[in-house]
């Protein structure tokens, strides 16, 4: 069975669009979670002076790092501390 030069094209341009469908669900699905941290850590920062705080201080040494994506927060009680740090940059002590 042979395949003229037609089909192939239409078989490689489905492929493609196949890939490029999927490479957009998943920054979609990514972009979706990104918003959703930034949410959580925007309502701790509201009701949560420690935390406000925390990140004035980091701000002070890396003005370009953004709470929820450079790096979150996690609430312990009245406790606040940085959770993960995302940047290359060196992480703040205390």
């Amino acid at each position: 069975m042979s395949y003229d030069t037609l089909t192939i094209a239409a078989i490689v341009v489905v492929a493609i669009l196949i890939v490029v469908i999927i490479l957009i669900g998943r920054s979609s699905a990514n972009n979706d979670r990104k918003l959703r941290t930034l949410a959580r850590h925007l309502t701790m920062m509201e009701g949560n002076q420690e935390a406000m705080n925390l990140c004035k201080e980091i701000h002070k040494e890396h003005p370009d790092l953004c709470v929820g994506l450079d790096y979150t927060l996690l609430e312990n009680g009245d406790n606040v501390e940085i959770d993960e740090w995302n940047s290359n940059k060196p992480k703040p002590q205390g």
